[in-house]
């Protein structure tokens, strides 16, 4: 429920800035063990959230195709990705919407790999699998992004 709360503060802080506009929230859910779908039926029935959307799935298919069906199913001209385990921080929306629409970019990507950006609660493992990753796709597919993970 937490995620659900700092999308909507962020979403708040937005409007209070001139960018007013309901945001959707799609839930993709591989059927996690840790009770998400639970958690997102509950807070639709505690806020009367029509804009939260749960899409839960039979089974683990994957992160690619959790964030196609999410894209699939959005109502919305803009989206924003994140995954719900707060290693991306809803605070930075407002600011990724603002620099699309003004420059009038199509893609606005957060990193951990440039002045600013960073990871929190991460062990080493899972910080050297990152760093690994980004540097093998660095190299193989030249995309001219700091961070492919």
């Amino acid at each position: 429920g937490t995620l659900y709360v700092l999308i909507r503060d962020a979403e708040r802080a937005c409007n209070a800035r001139g960018m007013g506009e309901r945001w959707e929230i799609i839930v993709v859910d591989d059927n996690s063990p840790d009770g998400t779908s639970e958690v997102v039926r509950a807070l639709q029935k505690s806020y009367d959230d029509e804009d939260l959307v749960l899409r839960a799935r039979a089974g683990k298919l994957g992160l690619g195709t959790a964030y196609a069906h999410g894209l699939a199913v959005a109502r919305g001209t803009e989206a924003i990705i994140m995954d719900a385990d707060l290693s991306h921080d809803p605070k930075f929306i407002g600011e990724f919407l603002r620099l699309r629409r003004e420059h009038g970019y199509d893609v606005v990507s957060g990193t951990r790999y440039a002045p600013g950006g960073g990871v929190v609660g991460w062990d080493t493992r899972r910080k050297l699998t990152s760093r690994g990753a980004n540097y093998l796709a660095k190299v193989l597919l030249a995309p001219g992004a700091s961070d492919l993970t």
